[in-house]
């Protein structure tokens, strides 16, 4: 029986240097539609198109939630089918001022 696993190849080419990321615990706010979580100058606050997204990933989650400044993405990494370390799901946040 041939092996029916994940035939995916690693990327031949150099990987660019990763930007710095660090473990976060989002609030998400799915009527406002508002990604909270305190970060090194105080509490950040973000929107995002589909909150509702981010929860279902937030509830399948299988490792610490990522947050990365330089490019404001939010990384949740949930369970998958065959992946052993799951699949990660990068989220583009954009950043506003607290009213």
């Amino acid at each position: 029986m041939p092996y029916q696993g994940d035939t995916t190849h690693a990327p031949s080419t150099p990987a660019l240097p990763a930007a710095r990321t660090v473990r976060v615990i989002p609030a998400v706010d799915l009527f406002l539609g508002t990604v909270t979580f305190p970060g090194g100058n105080g509490t950040k606050h973000f929107r995002y198109p589909e909150p509702r997204l981010i929860a279902q990933a937030l509830a399948q989650a299988v490792r610490p939630t990522q947050w990365c400044e330089a490019s404001a993405t939010l990384t949740v990494t949930v369970a998958a089918a065959g992946k052993r370390e799951g699949v990660a799901r990068h989220f583009a946040l954009c950043h506003v001022e607290p009213a």
